[in-house]
């Protein structure tokens, strides 16, 4: 999708991208920067848990992603051994990564934070532009 469109269709639908659920009690949005394009195409959208979250907080946001994008029937591919402990989480690889059952999209669930502050973020990326990343094509 070449990134303008993808900039409308956000600015069209703002109200309704501030309040995203991935999951019972979860709540994500949009914010300036979740666009992520190359070459005037988007490639990737980059959606945060809407507040800080404690690390209680941030295990129950990742559990329930987690929950919710495997009940919409995306397969799990990848996740680390300590997935839902944002801490015990290493910050050089994906923390969960998952593929819907068309194969158009990739999706990873990532914790970010440090001490007691947290954020949950949930990056869809086209399936087709990052296997040809994954392959060193891009």
């Amino acid at each position: 999708m070449p990134i303008e469109e993808a900039k409308e269709i956000l600015k069209n639908n703002s109200s309704s991208l501030k309040n995203i659920s991935f999951g019972e009690d979860t709540s994500y949005a949009f914010r300036r920067k979740s666009l992520v394009n190359r070459e005037g195409k988007l490639i990737s959208i980059n959606i945060g848990s809407k507040k800080n979250l404690t690390l209680k907080q941030a295990e129950t946001y990742l559990k329930k992603s987690r929950a919710h994008f495997e009940s919409i029937e995306y397969k799990t591919v990848y996740a680390q051994e300590n997935w839902s402990n944002p801490i015990l989480v290493k910050k050089n690889l994906p923390c969960i990564r998952f593929i819907d059952p068309d194969k158009n999209i990739v999706v990873e669930v990532d914790p970010r934070g440090q001490g007691g502050v947290f954020n949950v973020f949930v990056t869809y990326y086209d399936y087709d532009w990052f296997l040809r990343k994954a392959q060193g094509k891009e």
